[in-house]
């Protein structure tokens, strides 16, 4: 049962109605990107990468693996980067974010651009995301995520169990996801103009 409304999502309808509904936080994304120390030569892993929406925002001397679940998601992304000459330093692989083919400590940068409401086990995705990035390496979480104590856990637990299934879920805490990771919160940015979606920059310890 895992992921299959999610793929069948992801396959069909989303391509054609994410980049719309984006639209109007595109410049709040790459505002959130920009908190970002990024160096020249950085290996850069962005799961849930979809059609490429934030690839546009990375600067052009890092190295990029993008990953997803949706062959139609990556098949556009990878149409765009040929069409926009973007693909020097970028990869896109079909892959489960929750079981990622990597090394330990591979990437010095993360971006989870509104992929931790959406993906089936955030937990276990959030997991794998701190395995593969090195410690000292930055990680930047934009997404419509609480803090503990925003909303009663008697409310967003059940409401989570049920929206896990389908598109993606509003009652996920970013607390809960990172709890007992060596992970600290460094600063938090506004992500949309009423502050729903915010950007959380963190650090591998």
């Amino acid at each position: 049962m895992k992921n299959v409304v999610k793929l069948l999502s992801f396959n069909t309808f989303i391509p054609v109605f994410y980049p719309a509904l984006m639209l109007p936080i595109r410049p709040w994304r790459t505002k959130a990107i920009k908190m970002l120390d990024f160096k020249s030569g950085d290996r850069v892993i962005v799961p849930g990468v979809g059609s490429g929406h934030d690839l546009s925002a990375l600067p052009k001397d890092v190295r990029v693996d993008g990953v997803d679940i949706s062959d139609v998601m990556l098949g556009i992304g990878k149409l765009k980067l040929k069409l926009f000459g973007n693909d020097k330093n970028v990869t896109l692989n079909k892959m489960d974010a929750e079981k990622l083919f990597f090394d330990d400590n591979t990437f010095d940068k993360a971006i989870l651009s509104l992929f931790l409401t959406v993906v089936f086990d955030p937990k276990k995705a959030f997991a794998e995301i701190v395995r593969v990035v090195k410690p000292g390496g930055q990680i930047l979480i934009f997404d419509h995520l609480f803090r503990k104590g925003d909303i009663p856990g008697i409310v967003t637990k059940p409401v989570d169990a049920v929206l896990s299934y389908g598109f993606a879920s509003v009652a996920r805490v970013l607390d809960d996801i990172i709890e007992g990771h060596p992970v600290t919160v460094e600063k938090i940015v506004k992500g949309d103009p009423v502050g729903f979606v915010k950007g959380f920059l963190l650090v591998k310890k």
